[in-house]
């Protein structure tokens, strides 16, 4: 199965955010979330748009598209598993949060999924409620495949 989206850890940041926010965002509320100056998130969203995951309205704001959301979706989720299970591993709560996003990238969708069964498919994470895939643990994953593997 192909991935979602590959992005960088920064770019997954501003998607699992604007997703969260739900709906039309201001670049300024990006930049004062995220510490950064105002001409540096549109930068940033400008790599995104052209990849068809967000649509980004000068002066206006930015919003997902359908294939962003979707790609949101599995950040999140994604996100969400990994810090659930370092916390099971006996991580502080902020500490698997911290973790998880230090590595995350580095992680498919099926070994999510495998994760996921065997945390018993969760519905909250330390992190919040975890949405999972319709597909989730397809037994043909092939780890080793470049198609397997998120970078």
């Amino acid at each position: 199965m192909k991935e979602v989206c590959t992005l960088s850890p920064r770019k997954a940041e501003y998607m699992k955010y604007l997703y969260l926010q739900g709906g039309l965002v201001k670049t300024t509320r990006l930049a004062t979330h995220f510490g950064v100056a105002p001409s540096t998130i549109t930068k940033t969203l400008e790599g995104i748009a052209s990849t068809g995951l967000i649509v980004h309205v000068p002066y206006q704001g930015v919003q997902l598209t359908v294939q962003g959301e979707e790609c949101a979706r599995f950040l999140l989720r994604r996100h969400r598993i990994l810090a659930l299970m370092l916390s099971r591993f006996g991580l502080a709560p902020e500490e698997a949060c911290q973790q998880a996003t230090a590595f995350e990238g580095h992680v498919p969708r099926c070994v999510i999924d495998r994760i996921c069964a065997s945390l018993g498919h969760p519905i909250m994470s330390i992190c919040g409620p975890i949405e999972h895939d319709a597909c989730c643990c397809p037994p043909e994953c092939d780890v080793g495949s470049p198609q397997g593997h998120e970078g």
